[in-house]
């Protein structure tokens, strides 16, 4: 091998190191995003296209539960150890045009990778680019240094189609160099899997570490709500078991806004704590037609909307009731509670005669006179184990950490 030989060989391992250190970066970006104060931020965040946390952060950034930088890191360590063993070992053709093919590849994907950050997510990753640009080398470096050996990359590729693949393999040689290559690719797979698996263990470390000083200081604030005296004996619990020890009671109104966000974001975290939580409704109508408490009369909809309700509960049919109501985006009137009960199968009409009873009047009424004697004067509002939170929607994570703030009591 003549010394220009060595020159573009050294060049490629050159290469390798540069993308697979690049690769690691990367990797730890993926689960340590960059933050303002970081001394490469802005070479991540430089004019308005660029932005590495977003691009390593997105639902593309993952290839079979790894990071896509982690397949990099595995890639480039692996091309290493093949120029490695060509160099020390042999330098066959079988080699020469694995590193070819395996460039190819490289390119080819960096293409796709490109138009994914152009196209779909809009960013791009300067790092990422680096990549693509080793990418590129090293294809290139891998041509020069085939053409030298055959040529021209013409008589290269003709080369191919003299040899035979079973009488190569037949060489004990060869098959050693097989079984150190498939070693080679094994510890690089693991690697690149240890080194994901530690990554990901102190991010989940430092998010519990930064979770537990939230809910301290939440805590503090939490103490202060006021503490109220509410009983969930006389109801069943809208999600979750009975016997479950965080309570949530929400007073809402069908036609608040906020109040069908509210119930859907409970709904989910008492399936999510299925076994800590249990979230119970209570009907309060934001209007005088039903609602002494009120001031303002309206068209008495959310009553009717409560009091249907009240007529399907204890069956599975108020569950889903409910759940269409507040998924619904727009005025909660006659003609919409009647659209949900047929798209439910439920006759409104024998529906109607249930409603006349001084029974589902009760029911409802039970819920406002509760409401007014906590003083409740807008919806949702929250009740936790007794501690009532501000009025309005608080986000999910609030919540959670009520939650665990409870679980610990």
């Amino acid at each position: 091998m003549n010394m220009s030989n060595k020159k573009i060989l050294l060049a490629m391992i050159i290469t390798c190191v540069v993308a697979f250190i690049d690769s690691l970066y990367l990797l730890y970006v993926h689960y340590f995003p960059l933050m303002p104060d970081a001394t490469l931020f802005a070479l991540c965040t430089a004019g308005t296209m660029f932005d590495c946390n977003a691009v390593n952060t997105s639902a593309y950034a993952m290839l079979f539960g790894l990071p896509l930088s982690a397949w990099g890191a595995v890639f480039y360590l692996f091309f290493i150890a093949l120029l490695v063993i060509y160099i020390k070992k042999t330098h066959h053709l079988i080699i020469e045009f694995g590193m070819l093919w395996l460039a190819l590849f490289a390119v080819l994907l960096s293409v796709v990778l490109g138009f994914i950050s152009f196209v779909k997510i809009k960013k791009i990753c300067s790092f990422c680019s680096v990549l693509w640009i080793c990418n590129g080398i090293l294809l290139v470096l891998v041509g020069i240094h085939i053409s030298s050996l055959y040529n021209g990359i013409k008589h290269a590729i003709a080369t191919i189609h003299d040899f035979d693949v079973i009488e190569i393999l037949r060489d004990n040689r060869i098959q050693k160099i097989i079984i150190i290559l498939s070693i080679a690719g094994i510890i690089s797979l693991g690697f690149a899997y240890g080194l994901t698996v530690s990554l990901e263990y102190a991010y989940k470390q430092k998010e519990k570490e930064r979770e537990a000083k939230l809910i301290e200081e939440f805590q503090k604030d939490y103490e202060q709500y006021e503490k109220v005296n509410i009983t969930v004996d006389d109801i069943e619990p809208f999600a979750g078991k009975k016997e479950n020890p965080v309570h949530i009671v929400v007073f809402f109104d069908f036609n608040c806004g906020a109040c069908h966000r509210a119930i859907n974001m409970l709904n989910e975290l008492a399936l999510k704590y299925n076994d800590a939580v249990a979230l119970y409704l209570r009907h309060f109508p934001l209007d005088g037609a039903c609602n002494k408490f009120i001031e303002h009369t309206k068209d008495g909809a959310s009553c009717r909307a409560s009091e249907v309700a009240y007529t399907l509960y204890g069956s599975k049919a108020y569950h889903d009731y409910v759940m269409q109501l507040v998924s619904y985006r727009g005025r909660v009137d006659e003609e919409v509670i009647k659209a949900t009960l047929q798209d439910l199968k439920i006759d409104y009409k024998a529906l109607e005669k249930h409603l006349q009873t001084t029974e589902i009047k009760k029911r409802l009424q039970k819920d406002i006179e509760l409401g007014g004697k906590l003083k409740v004067h807008a919806t949702p509002t929250i009740i936790i184990n007794n501690t009532m939170l501000k009025p309005g929607i608080p986000p999910a994570y609030i919540i959670e950490m009520a939650i665990k703030i409870e679980l610990k009591k």
